[in-house]
């Protein structure tokens, strides 16, 4: 973590896109930092990536969405 970069509480609140790129970013992070080379995990991580203003695979995006939806199930209204 940069000196610049503000520290996250855990009841801190991002969008749904900022939810997306966070999981592409650390999907990228930990490939990165145990050398995987692996073509599964490059597959993934560049149908996470934006082209257009929408995910170059646009069914990795509905599946982030049902994937959040089941995360805040839990939560009470």
């Amino acid at each position: 973590m940069t000196a610049d970069m503000a520290i996250m509480e855990a009841t801190d609140t991002i969008t749904l896109v900022e939810g997306y790129d966070a999981m592409r970013i650390f999907l990228e992070t930990v490939s990165r930092r145990h050398g995987m080379t692996d073509e599964e995990i490059e597959f993934i991580i560049g149908a996470l990536k934006w082209a257009d203003g929408s995910p170059v695979d646009p069914t990795m995006w509905r599946d982030w969405l049902a994937a959040v939806q089941t995360a805040c199930s839990c939560r009470t209204r």
